[in-house]
């Protein structure tokens, strides 16, 4: 089914692009939230005439990405501090909600937390890379340094078994 974008879909295309979907996704997800339109001869004609509006629009919000992108990365190094046990092992997990509070903290820019990626999750001290995606072509990478704000001594808990006589 050939559709036109009203809106940027990751993945599918940015507002304004022709594309072709298969009529499932098209009618149970693009339509419905609005993110599409079929490309009858009214739309396309809409297009072409709305054509240097999107364009315009785009180009606005590629400068905007970009100039937040540099000031993410200017802001520096995050520094998170949790329990840990001896090991290094975090109780528990820093979550990207946590990260997008911390970026807020540090460098007074709002991300939502679902465009932050993590190559693997922080569950442990040490430093991790982070990226976030602020649109379809523009990424920012900020340093993340984890450490222990308290060491707990692990305890192993030995089972004893007994064995009654009846």
């Amino acid at each position: 089914m050939q559709l036109i974008l009203k809106k940027d879909v990751q993945n599918v295309g940015e507002a304004g692009d022709l594309i072709n979907v298969k009529d499932g996704y098209a009618r149970n997800y693009l339509i419905p939230n609005n993110l599409a339109e079929i490309a009858t001869e009214g739309a396309l004609a809409a297009r072409e005439r709305n054509i240097q509006r999107i364009k315009a629009k785009s180009e606005k919000l590629h400068k905007e990405a970009l100039e937040k992108a540099e000031k993410i990365e200017a802001s520096g190094v995050i520094e998170i501090s949790a329990k840990a046990g001896e090991s290094g092992k975090l109780f528990g997990t820093i979550t990207t909600k946590k990260l997008a509070e911390e970026l807020l903290n540090k460098s007074g820019i709002e991300v939502d937390r679902k465009t932050i990626t993590l190559d693997n999750p922080i569950n442990k001290v040490g430093e991790f890379l982070m990226t976030i995606k602020l649109s379809s072509k523009v990424k920012a990478q900020i340093k993340v340094v984890v450490s222990a704000s308290e060491t707990i001594k692990e305890a192993i808990v030995e089972e004893e078994t007994t064995t009654e006589e009846a």
